[in-house]
């Protein structure tokens, strides 16, 4: 929303600039209309009427082209297994947001040029020679601050757009604690078909053997959750350690778990740095164990070896005594963007959930045993539902891995692209404008001995002057701005240099081009038709 309604101002300011560039050029026609006896107000309602019938079609036109390209259920475009839909279809609402802001644009735009207008000096408007003499240098102040303000904004979309096309590089090749390559996820739950535990223990013993045993599967475990995925994910549940009391009054901190199976931590390939892995004796007659993470070992046991300590898990029924008997390393467990974070797993035989997820660890592309695992499950249970199938890879790629980053960025550069092009048309508008303001001075300089260095020194520097003036600002708001976004960044400072830099290059290397078309233009005129010009 911030980033649309930054780049609807920079299109306000770039028509408001248009319609006091041309306001300078009507001041006569505003003159004599006034002189013929047009009140104040009759002047503004018709500069105002202009500029509001230039924001409702451009509206309209919006209305269009938005509406063409609404894909209507965003939740296809966000690539979710969720059973909804995201109606973001075009409806009364919408219209009537829309019709809002091209009313207010269209007024807005409008209004500083009708008040100038209507507050010019009739006698000697009508004294004038001609447009040129209309064009001092305190009339283009305004106009100069508007382009200014406008690279400033387009350097600001700019610097957003490439903060998030940073954090998508690096997203792409963060540490997860995991190989998401090659693995498939099926998730299913027999209690939904009636199986009590008894049942639920031999289905998925049975279905483990038998997909074990399919050509291309290299490992096999189970879980309770997916690393990032839209189902299950982790528990959560208050942890208090036995050596370190929760102070009174505090509650004690919540951590997060998963259930898993012996095989799991070999099949996601997560690194086990200390102590052993679970095992088939890890069952409910043994003493419950889990496996901290890095985070966890450090922030409940600084400077220790947690190997053998013990804490309490605090869930819905009585409290769990849980020794610990490996460390883990860190990884991603709800989401790509999180901070690191206490984790820890325990064995699914000693904490049983009905629903699991079944991950295939493949040599062969994982989406190919699709088929197969749903032949074996449905073989075991014909009226079983399978809730998902997808790869670990796929899940990387979903709302709760880099999808995000990757919509993000595409859309901040869209977005900052189009800021780009504002500024520029604004930077070029203003520079030809008032070379075109100028040709009369340009044809006497060019009659008393002026070169074209001269004259593209003259006309340059006005636009070089506001590009350098934007540049400065947008830099300023943009490092200002940016610290907001902090947390939407993944591994990027909101100050990234080489973002700035490159940002900071490319749009006073686009914006000198346009200053540099209307002056090398200017070069060209005849100094005989510009002493005849007007």
């Amino acid at each position: 929303m911030v980033l649309a309604a930054l780049v609807l101002l920079l299109a306000c300011m770039n028509v408001a600039n248009v319609l006091l560039a041309r306001a300078t050029v009507r001041r006569r026609e505003m003159g004599l209309r006034a002189a013929l006896g047009a009140s104040r107000s009759r002047l503004i309602r018709q500069m105002l009427t202009e500029s509001i019938l230039l924001g409702v079609l451009g509206g309209v036109g919006g209305i269009i082209v938005g509406n063409w390209f609404n894909p209507g259920d965003l939740a296809r475009i966000l690539n979710t297994n969720f059973p909804f839909r995201m109606d973001v279809s075009f409806d009364w609402h919408v219209f009537a947001y829309a019709f809002a802001a091209a009313l207010l644009s269209g007024i807005l735009i409008g209004l500083w040029p009708a008040w100038r207008s209507s507050h010019a000096d009739v006698h000697s408007l009508l004294q004038e020679g001609g447009r040129s003499d209309t064009a001092g240098v305190g009339r283009q102040r305004f106009r100069n601050f508007l382009v200014a303000a406008q690279v400033a904004g387009s350097l600001i979309l700019l610097v957003i757009a490439g903060l998030l096309v940073r954090s998508l590089q690096h997203a792409a090749s963060i540490h997860l604690g995991f190989d998401p390559y090659h693995v498939l996820n099926v998730t299913v739950d027999p209690h939904q078909i009636g199986y009590d535990e008894t049942q639920d223990h031999e289905f998925y013993r049975r279905l483990e053997t038998r997909v074990r045993a399919l050509p291309g599967v290299q490992s096999v475990s189970l879980a309770f959750g997916t690393p990032m995925g839209n189902l299950n994910t982790v528990n959560g549940g208050a942890v208090s350690i036995e050596s370190h009391p929760t102070p009174a009054g505090q509650q004690p901190p919540v951590v997060f778990f998963n259930n898993v199976d012996p095989g799991y931590l070999d099949t996601m390939r997560v690194s086990l740095l200390r102590g052993r892995s679970f095992t088939d004796s890890d069952n409910k007659n043994a003493t419950p164990v889990a496996i901290v993470n890095e985070t966890m070992a450090e922030k409940f046991w600084p400077h220790e070896v947690p190997i053998g300590k013990r804490f309490t898990l605090k869930l819905l029924g009585p409290p769990q005594t849980i020794q610990v008997v490996g460390i883990a390393a860190n990884g991603k467990y709800a989401a790509i963007f999180e901070n690191p974070t206490a984790f820890f797993y325990v064995p699914l035989a000693q904490n049983f959930v009905s629903g699991q997820t079944l991950q295939l660890r493949t040599s062969v592309p994982p989406e190919s045993l699709i088929a197969p695992v749903r032949n074996v499950i449905h073989g075991l249970a014909p009226d079983l539902p399978i809730i998902d199938a997808v790869t670990m890879q796929k899940v990387l790629e979903g709302t709760n891995g880099t999808q995000l980053f990757r919509f993000g960025a595409y859309f901040a550069a869209a977005i900052g692209g189009l800021g780009l092009f504002l500024a520029v048309l604004g930077v070029y508008g203003v520079v030809s404008f008032a070379a075109v303001q100028r040709t009369r001075e340009i044809g006497i300089r060019m009659a008393l001995g002026g070169d074209d260095r001269d004259v593209l020194r003259l006309v340059l520097r006005q636009g070089v002057g506001m590009v350098i003036a934007g540049l400065g600002i947008g830099l300023v708001a943009a490092l200002a701005l940016t610290r907001v976004m902090a947390r939407y960044l993944l591994d990027v400072s909101p100050s990234d240099p080489l973002t700035y830099v490159i940002v900071a290059l490319l749009l006073t290397a686009v914006a000198l081009v346009a200053c540099w078309i209307p002056a090398r233009r200017a070069t060209h005129v005849d100094p005989g038709v510009a002493l005849r010009y007007e």
